[in-house]
């Protein structure tokens, strides 16, 4: 019973306007406003449209086909209300029945359904007006005023067809547009290299792209919620938090850049080239819509060149204009917090003659040895450098007196001594050391590399493997007393 009045209902539901019509005639026919065609007549026409109106008769009607056999479907429903308008005695004037049939298909089959209605509408009219011409249906206008109101409201009825016809066209025209855009839009996000993420005011992500699997190795749902400064790496965190600032600050007009480096899923750490528009006012975004590039490799190749430029090819040690920086900085530092700063001068004795007897290949193995035995003999704040030659030098950058500077020294000319061996051979070599210090304020870098070049060589001068503190006479530092 549930069954049968659930499928009444959709009856009813489908083809309610032909129940609804047989109702107004049946009202009318009682004022005798309705023609003499037999009332059964006029309602069996009317059922036949409500079960034509029906979703599994129009299956079948368009052969299975969506907007399928569209001619014979749209003829039929201009037939059967063509017919109960002639029937009831009013003939063309009820055309408007036509215009509510082609919102119908407007609706389910699109604008190329007013064509064929417009022409269904004109043929039945014409048959219709004929059958009133020769009696076969009886009118309440008389002849030949009938056929000229008749005429007029043909052409109205094929005038609005043509107009929302036209509409309509335009409309899909311009909903074709918006989805190919749409499309387009789609597949740049989900094809594109670079990972765009929409967040709120606070940082948390509101969208984000497809891309990020390829970046980053996550999905858009592992960052969806969360703020991506949870990926940000720390000693990069205040930069991420200046950057929001400016953009927070700015209107869209504005995009803000920087480089970040993001946690990938894998553990490591890559660089992305980050671009951030505060989108916040645009209703359609309400957002700030950021652009994250991997630049990571890029970041490798910067680096390498930089450190190319800044460092010794051979050693790998700092060159001499980057060790004058180091000096100039931890000079500055040692003013401000006030604490000594060491400078060694060391020069391989021997080298010379390393070179002339084996040749430049084992010196160049010897000077690579020297390097590692120099880093391993002061610590990671400190700078060790190659000034040319057998000459490298240490910054030291903060230095509890002379004879902390000393045992560096000690330490280094030691470790020369224990490791002057290239392939087994035993290389007669030495090293003379220069040591000189910097007290806050006290002295520039370039004076205090002059002044560690000249401890050198008084040390050069007593003998190898020697050590040499040069201190002004007129500098009294009370840590020295």
């Amino acid at each position: 019973m549930r069954a049968q009045l659930s499928r009444a209902a959709g009856f009813g539901r489908n083809g309610m306007e032909p129940i609804l019509v047989l109702a107004v005639i049946a009202v009318l026919r009682l004022f005798g406003l309705s023609g003499d065609t037999p009332l059964w007549a006029i309602a069996t026409l009317l059922i036949a449209r409500s079960v034509c109106q029906q979703p599994g008769v129009r299956r079948r009607l368009s052969g299975g086909t969506p907007g399928g056999r569209l001619r014979r479907r749209i003829g039929l429903q201009v037939l059967l209300t063509t017919a109960v308008m002639y029937m009831t005695g009013w003939g063309a004037l009820l055309a408007v029945a036509h215009l509510y049939i082609l919102t119908l298909f407007l609706r389910e089959d699109g604008s190329r359904s007013w064509r064929p209605l417009a022409v269904s509408s004109a043929v039945f009219i014409v048959l219709g007006e004929l059958s009133f011409a020769y009696g076969i249906f009886d009118g309440y206008l008389a002849q030949p005023q009938s056929h000229g109101v008749s005429l007029l409201i043909t052409l109205g009825t094929l005038a609005t067809a043509r107009v929302l016809g036209h509409a309509t066209e335009q409309r899909e025209r311009a909903e074709a547009a918006l989805r190919a855009s749409e499309e387009r839009f789609r597949t740049l996000l989900r094809d594109g290299s670079d990972v765009i993420t929409v967040s709120g005011a606070n940082g948390t992500v509101i969208y984000c792209s497809q891309a990020i699997a390829q970046v980053m190795g996550y999905f858009p749902n592992d960052v969806t919620g969360r703020r991506l400064r949870e990926y940000v790496h720390p000693d990069d965190v205040l930069v991420d938090t200046e950057l929001h600032e400016r953009v927070l600050a700015s209107d869209g007009s504005q995009e803000h850049t920087a480089e970040l480096r993001y946690r990938h899923a894998d553990g490591t750490w890559h660089w992305h080239e980050v671009h951030l528009r505060n989108m916040l006012n645009s209703p359609e975004v309400a957002g700030l819509v950021g652009h994250h590039r991997d630049i990571t490799e890029r970041r490798a190749v910067q680096d390498s060149i930089a450190h190319a430029a800044g460092h010794d090819s051979l050693t790998g040690l700092a060159n001499r204009p980057t060790l004058t920086r180091d000096l100039e900085r931890s000079l500055s530092h040692g003013t401000r917090y006030q604490h000594p700063v060491g400078m060694l001068f060391l020069d391989l004795d021997g080298f010379k003659l390393v070179n002339d007897t084996y040749g430049h290949d084992v010196g160049d193995r010897l000077l690579t040895t020297v390097a590692d035995v120099v880093r391993r003999a002061v610590r990671d704040t400190d700078t060790v450098g190659r000034l040319g030659g057998g000459e490298f030098g240490v910054v030291l950058t903060r230095v509890g007196g002379a004879d902390e500077a000393t045992a560096v020294a000690q330490r280094i000319i030691e470790g020369i001594e224990g490791n002057a061996s290239v392939a087994g051979l035993r290389l007669d070599v030495g090293c003379s050391i220069g040591v000189a210090l910097a007290f806050p304020g006290g002295t520039d870098a370039k004076t205090l590399m002059r002044h560690a070049d000249a401890a050198m060589y008084r040390s050069k001068r007593r003998a190898r493997n020697g050590f040499q503190l040069y201190v002004e006479e007129n500098v009294a530092a009370p840590w020295l007393s």
